[in-house]
């Protein structure tokens, strides 16, 4: 398994940053790399959300929370992985340091296909999901410091 760890600080207010990450379905609102994002299901909070996304590369997937702490953060997993990733877990935490709010994620995956999906995330995988991550990041940044400065936030392309 390989995992992938990346933090952004924020200049706004935790519960700020918390109400825009809390909104599970509207991930496509500072994601740069995400088109669309909707909740599947009444569920709006908590454990066993799920939403459903489709990639500026065109595919679709799912992700189902399987962890929620009010105000600090959630884990979920993602159902149908892009190939030839398999098994992938993300973790989002929130926290504070020097003033500002401190966003933490991480991400661990497989790979199928061996010693070749092992190659291929050597060769490749691994950049792709660390830039996207680093993408994430920025754009929930953007979105969130926009929004604590009264700003109408716009979604930013990557």
């Amino acid at each position: 398994m390989r995992l992938l760890e990346e933090r952004v600080e924020i200049r706004a207010p935790a519960r700020l940053v918390w109400e825009v990450l809390a909104d599970f379905g509207g991930v496509d609102a500072w994601a740069p790399y995400m088109r669309k994002s909707q909740l599947i299901g009444e569920q709006t909070s908590g454990i066993g959300m799920r939403r459903g996304m489709r990639h500026a590369w065109g595919f679709r997937f799912e992700e189902a929370v399987t962890q929620w702490h009010d105000q600090k953060g959630f884990a979920f997993d993602v159902l149908q992985a892009p190939f030839p990733m398999k098994d992938v877990k993300e973790v989002w935490v929130l926290g504070s340091e020097n003033g500002y709010t401190v966003v933490e994620t991480q991400v661990r995956y497989g790979a199928h296909l061996g010693p070749l999906g092992s190659l291929a995330d050597w060769l490749l995988v691994r950049f792709v999901v660390r830039r996207e991550m680093r993408a994430g990041l920025r754009g929930l940044k953007e979105y969130v410091e926009q929004k604590a400065a009264g700003a109408a936030p716009a979604h930013s392309a990557d």
